[in-house]
């Protein structure tokens, strides 16, 4: 990428699920061309985003450990959030949209779209982090001092305050999603014609979301927990405080 991107989401208050789907995925498909023209910055991104995924896996290491938790922690912190990306999805979503409105319920495409607003922020503060890395030297030794200081630099606490937030929001849909009766076996039923209809990835990202949800049973206290470090996370980077990332 040549140029900073920043793009401003400010949805409309009565803007429909669809509606809101379709915005994110004109987003994401613009970072995801960038991306594509300048494979410098995707290898620095994945460098980035594997150090970050490391660093989320250490912090909720109990979490991932956890009977109850551990599915659902490596969905939320893996699934949504690794050094791979989602471009397989998302192209499915655009490729398929009105199939997808035909397959999948009202709340399957508010999970997508959450995930896919969550994955175009994730994408524009990682790219400005890899900016503020290769500025000061760090983005192929990168320490927890040298991610804190770019941390700071980048700023944007709305941004990232928003971030925690989609989160949340993602996973209260899918607590929703997973306790609505005979939902499994619909998904069930419908996995065989949505992977003909060529929407495997996404069914299968909105059906694992079901499961480990499901499995879990209810989810506040699980987002809670990763909300408020992650939060605490935040506020100790603005601070100068990278003892936070070990």
């Amino acid at each position: 990428m040549t140029q900073e991107t920043h793009i401003a989401d400010d949805p409309q208050a009565d803007e429909s699920t669809l509606g809101r789907l379709y915005r994110q995925l004109n987003r994401v498909a613009s970072l995801r061309e960038q991306m594509r023209t300048h494979p410098e910055d995707q290898q620095d991104r994945d460098s980035l985003r594997q150090w970050q995924a490391d660093r989320l896996g250490r912090t909720h290491g109990d979490l991932l450990k956890s009977k109850r938790y551990g599915a659902a922690a490596a969905f939320f912190l893996t699934d949504l959030y690794g050094p791979g990306d989602c471009a397989r999805r998302d192209a499915d979503v655009m490729r398929v949209m009105p199939t997808a409105e035909r397959f999948l319920p009202e709340s399957g495409l508010k999970v997508l779209a959450q995930a896919i607003e969550l994955d175009a922020l994730s994408e524009e503060l990682d790219y400005l982090m890899v900016v503020a890395l290769r500025r000061s030297g760090a983005i192929h030794q990168l320490t927890a001092e040298a991610y804190a200081l770019a941390y700071r630099e980048v700023g944007e606490p709305e941004r990232r305050a928003h971030q925690i937030t989609l989160v949340t929001e993602l996973g209260l849909t899918l607590d929703r999603l997973a306790r609505k009766p005979f939902l499994g076996t619909t998904l069930k039923l419908m996995s065989g014609p949505a992977h003909l209809a060529g929407l495997g990835e996404l069914f299968s990202f909105v059906d694992r979301g079901y499961r480990v949800c499901h499995q879990m049973g209810k989810a506040n206290e699980f987002l809670d927990t990763i909300a408020s470090r992650e939060s605490a996370i935040m506020a100790a980077l603005f601070d100068g405080d990278a003892s936070v990332l070990d």
